[in-house]
Formats: C-alpha cells, structure tokens, sequence
C-alpha cells in the first residue's frame, strides 16, 4: 500500500490508495488511541506543525482504504516525504524523537523480523495478540510471561502495548512480567506484522 502525495496545492494531502483487497471498511485507517496520544505528544512537543496535526487525524480517523493499517507515524512521514523510498528515514527520525520526549531510551534493531513467531504465548493469550494486533506492536519473544520484548516503529504504540500486557498478565497470572520495548526498522517491522498478523 502506498500513499500519494496530491498535487492540488502546496500543503501535500496525502490519500490512502486502495489495495487489492479493498480494505475492510468498518475499520479505522489507524488504532484511534494510538493516533490521539501520538499527535498529543506531536504536539505538546512542537514536533509537527497545525496543519500536518490536522491532516493527520484526519487520514488516522477516516476508514480503512487498504489491505492493512496504518500507523500514525507513517502517515506523517507520507506527508513530509513524497518519495516512497525516502520515507523509512523519516519514520525512523520521527520514532526517536517521539522516544526521546517521552523519555524512553529505545533501542533500534535491524534483524527483528529474523525472530519467529513467539505462538506458545499468543496461544496462551489470544486477546493480547488481538491487541498487538490493533497496535501493529508484535510480541519478539515471550519466556514464560516472564519476560517479554515487544518491537515497533512507535514508541506510542509501544507504551500503549505495554500497559495492555501488563493488565492481562496481571489479572490472568498475578505476575509483573519485565517487559522490554524496541524500535524497529520500518522494512523489519512490516515484515513481522505480516507475519505475526497477516497484515
């Protein structure tokens, strides 16, 4: 799936082109928690402008038009970065700076997407691969719930995926697993959600 930059006027509208699939319709371009933390912390930071923030709630918030979601930060990124090839560098820039304001200090991996598939753990827990899902934040690997890494572009949806992981342990097994959250390469990530979640 790939964006198009509109050549309308100067203020770079991006539309999600359809994919062979159509998309599913009654579901929303972006996990729409995700999206409203991502542009509260774009903006409390001043690290997007009015009307990049606009354009991306507005494109998060509008229906599915492709075979898979989209995180916030690559519809930043389209909006910036007309070239297609270009935008994992602004995706990456955007992630660490999004880590660095909220005080995360993240790690970014290139061979994420060389890690199999933790199924043991997704088996065990079916509604928190239904949420990594949501937030396109695969599971990297899982030892006995006790430690877990989770892996994204965003360090959002890292958080978010995090305190989902943390509930569900909590209230199922009582325990506090250490969880370790890392940043990934757009190409490696794309490739652990269509494998993980067939997006």
């Amino acid at each position: 799936m790939q964006l198009e930059a509109g050549p309308v006027d100067t203020r770079n509208q991006v539309t999600a082109a359809p994919g062979p699939n159509g998309g599913d319709r009654g579901q929303p371009s972006t996990d729409p928690g995700c999206l409203e933390e991502t542009c509260r912390i774009l903006q409390e930071h001043d690290l997007a402008t009015a009307e990049e923030l606009a354009q991306l709630r507005s494109h998060g918030r509008a229906p599915l038009n492709g075979p898979r979601p989209w995180d916030p930060i690559e519809f930043l990124a389209a909006l910036r970065v007309r070239d297609p090839d270009a935008r994992p560098q602004e995706i990456e820039r955007v992630g660490r700076s999004l880590a660095e304001v909220s005080g995360l200090a993240l790690a970014l991996i290139p061979f994420a997407n060389r890690l199999p598939t933790p199924s043991a753990f997704y088996d065990v827990h079916k509604s928190l691969h239904q949420d990594c899902k949501r937030l396109m934040a695969p599971v990297l690997y899982a030892e006995e719930a006790e430690v877990i890494g989770i892996g994204s572009i965003s360090p959002v949806a890292l958080k978010l995926a995090e305190a989902r992981i943390l509930e569900a342990l909590g209230e199922r097994t009582g325990t506090r697993p250490i969880i370790s959250k890392l940043l990934l390469h757009h190409e490696g990530w794309l490739s652990l959600c269509q494998k993980q979640f067939e997006l």
